[in-house]
């Protein structure tokens, strides 16, 4: 495991706790972002951190693939995940670099 995924992996529970420091500016982003899905895309999301910004994209779109190389941030976001019952959201725990992405035609 690199140092950064440990660094993650260490801070992942306080990370998770903290809140939005500009809450209005990322309702924003998320805003601006949802202008772009429609219900059948497919969406990959690289550095989830802790899941949130999927979850509150996921009832844009068809299917989330989010991924963090901190297996705590996935842990975190799978059980939030979870316990709002969102179903089309996919999380692992992998790097950009190393993901696996299957050839589509």
């Amino acid at each position: 495991m690199n140092t950064s995924a440990q660094f993650r992996n260490k801070v992942a529970e306080g990370y998770s706790k903290q809140p939005i420091a500009d809450e209005a500016a990322y309702q924003k982003k998320l805003q601006v972002t949802r202008a772009y899905f429609k219900p059948s895309m497919k969406v990959l999301e690289f550095g989830c951190g802790t899941g949130s910004t999927a979850i509150a994209h996921a009832p844009y779109v068809q299917h989330i693939r989010a991924i963090d190389f901190s297996s705590n941030m996935i842990e975190i976001a799978r059980a939030k995940a979870n316990a709002q019952n969102v179903q089309n959201v996919t999380y692992e725990q992998a790097s950009i670099d190393e993901m696996n992405v299957p050839n589509s035609t």
